[in-house]
């Protein structure tokens, strides 16, 4: 497998995703609190072979560097967000389409159920490798504290 992480840079949380580039599927994904996604990015790098993460360049990406660089993790590289959130809305009707009744409503005012920092950590990273990815139903959009 060849991993990748991506990371959404908030104010106050951050979006989480662990992709799979090989096989093109997400493996996991989640929202996490600034204080605590340190600890799961240096999990994630030592119980798998992590290529590179992805970081998006806007709100606290230096502060997401400085934990990264605290915790002795230096493979990372930065992603232009301008506009990943909206483009995170309508890949979110993408992976979950909406039902039958409201499919029918233009996706522009449509507003997805969940919280989309998880979604936008997988635009950045389908910007930055050029490529789509699949969200398997098995993958849940996790909240780690």
């Amino acid at each position: 497998m060849s991993l990748y992480i991506s990371i959404d840079p908030g104010s106050k949380k951050c979006g989480l995703l662990l992709a799979d580039i090989e096989s093109g599927n997400v493996i996991e994904a989640g929202i996490s609190s600034l204080s605590n996604f340190s600890g799961l990015v240096s999990s994630w790098n030592q119980n798998y072979q992590i290529i590179k993460i992805i970081i998006g360049d806007g709100t606290n990406c230096s502060y997401i560097e400085n934990e990264l660089k605290r915790k002795n993790i230096f493979n990372f590289d930065y992603v232009n967000e301008k506009g990943s959130t909206l483009r995170a809305r309508f890949r979110y009707w993408e992976i979950w389409p909406p039902n039958y009744l409201i499919r029918w409503l233009p996706k522009e005012i449509l507003f997805p159920p969940e919280n989309l920092d998880a979604v936008v950590a997988l635009v950045l990273l389908e910007d930055f490798l050029k490529n789509s990815f699949i969200w398997p139903d098995k993958v849940d959009i996790k909240i780690w504290p």
